[in-house]
């Protein structure tokens, strides 16, 4: 039996996954060596298939194209970004779900490099399972190896404490606090959900000289996670003793991020 340690699970995915026709690949059983093979008149090497299986090599035939599809339509539902999660859920409906939804990840950097590691933990689990299925891994040291690639987390950056810190960044000691209030502050908001904050400031002179000012901390996270952000600023003053009823009711349902 091999150990998983022995096979590259880069190439076997690969391998699992290539469905080109004069292409085969194989895989040797106590090397764990994986190495794909092309006919003679494409290459110029005189080696035949029935050579590879002489010599003890196993043949890796190519996963069901299911498998990819069903990747690719669990990874759409976990994205967090709303405009990119509508796209791709489009773009695996029907004929050319593969070439669409590649062309819509180039539109969406950070969620095309989510799909890099989602799609690289799912090739390394499935070939440790066709190793086990195949008899070369023994199947509890496969399910072990596979263990240490688990779906990563499509939401790995919690959006309200990372502005905040960024909102600290901008205002130094005029910042007081920075509350979250509305839905999200009540848990049950989501990517369909804005995301309010109150800004407290030392003074305010100008609300709308802030809010420009906020804008350029507060949009580079919109376009990247793609939820709406919305930063209301207000003096420590008015925070103290609100009398407009939107900022009491904000004040009394709001949870501090800073």
């Amino acid at each position: 039996m091999l150990d998983p340690e022995q096979v590259n699970l880069e190439e076997l995915g690969t391998a699992l996954e290539d469905r080109t026709p004069e292409t085969s690949w194989w895989i040797h059983p106590e090397t764990g060596e994986v190495v794909p093979h092309v006919p003679v008149e494409y290459t110029g090497v005189d080696e035949s298939e029935a050579d590879l299986e002489d010599a003890g090599w196993v043949r890796i035939e190519p996963a069901e194209g299911r498998e990819g599809y069903r990747d690719m339509a669990d990874f759409t539902a976990g994205v967090q970004h709303r405009r990119a999660a509508e796209l791709l859920d489009r773009a695996i409906n029907g004929r050319g779900a593969f070439r669409r939804f590649k062309n819509t990840l180039f539109e969406f950097p950070e969620v095309r490099d989510q799909w890099y590691r989602f799609r690289d933990a799912r090739s390394r689990r499935r070939a440790l399972g066709w190793l086990a299925d195949s008899g070369l891994v023994e199947p509890a040291a496969a399910e072990r190896a596979a263990a240490r690639y688990p779906d990563p987390s499509p939401q790995n950056e919690d959006v309200p404490a990372v502005v905040a810190a960024d909102l600290a960044s901008l205002y130094g000691p005029r910042l007081r606090q920075v509350l979250l209030f509305g839905s999200w502050a009540s848990g049950e908001g989501s990517v369909e959900s804005d995301l309010d904050l109150l800004v407290v400031l030392d003074e305010l002179e100008s609300p709308w000289t802030e809010l420009r000012r906020m804008d350029a901390v507060l949009w580079p996270h919109t376009e990247r996670s793609g939820i709406t952000l919305t930063a209301l600023p207000v003096s420590q003053e008015a925070m103290s003793q609100p009398s407009e009823p939107w900022l009491v009711r904000a004040k009394a349902e709001s949870v501090r991020l800073r």
